[in-house]
């Protein structure tokens, strides 16, 4: 996953990989950060592709994912 800039392609792909759908990961993070995200507000926001880093961060945490920022070489 390499250079990619679309983070919907990102979630889906993670999803994919792991067997589960979005609606569980959005389950898995209310349950671990005790949040209350619907379903419908996450789609629009992966959408729009306007998702907060934090977000994101906690997201991919609840599922056992960080994220490495690293400078190019």
């Amino acid at each position: 996953m390499e250079s990619v800039k679309d983070i919907k392609k990102v979630i889906i792909d993670i999803c994919y990989q792991e067997g589960i759908t979005r609606r569980d990961l959005i389950a898995v993070y209310n349950k671990k950060y005790n949040k209350n995200l619907l379903e419908q507000t996450f789609t629009k926001t992966l959408s729009n592709n306007n998702i907060k880093f934090n977000m994101l961060v906690d997201l991919l945490d609840s599922i056992g994912y960080t994220i490495d920022i690293r400078k190019k070489l």
